[in-house]
């Protein structure tokens, strides 16, 4: 049975290409476009996934809050988290870790190579 990953970004290409090479390396994905989108598919799910994309910089409530509303739920608090955001600044970084991410990945990135990450958290 193949790892379940959820992408969240607001950019429609982001979430497109990720999936993309995620789902050729056997992953299956679900998109969601929001904060809000991922709280939706979470309270719908039967199963949980094993490994969430978080963009940093959305719309509405952005990538950090969101991520600590999942390490406070305990539901979603051993999912591992990796957060991507355009900032290229440590502190981006920094926040990520404090924040329970297990990853934090700078855009421009190529997706094979945020794929290798995933392959590693998920111990594939």
């Amino acid at each position: 049975m193949p790892k379940r990953v959820v992408i969240v970004d607001d950019d429609r290409e982001v979430r497109e290409i990720v999936s993309f090479a995620l789902t050729r390396s056997g992953f299956e994905v679900v998109a969601a476009e929001s904060g809000q989108q991922l709280q939706d598919l979470l309270a719908r799910a039967s199963v949980l996934p094993d490994l969430i994309i978080l963009d940093v910089m959305m719309p509405g409530e952005d990538g950090y809050r969101i991520c600590h509303h999942l390490r406070t739920d305990a539901r979603t608090s051993a999912i591992p988290i990796i957060m991507v955001t355009a900032h290229a600044e440590d502190i981006y970084a920094r926040i990520s870790v404090d924040l329970g991410a297990a990853e934090h990945i700078t855009k421009p990135f190529h997706p094979f190579a945020l794929v290798e990450k995933v392959r590693a958290l998920l111990n594939e």
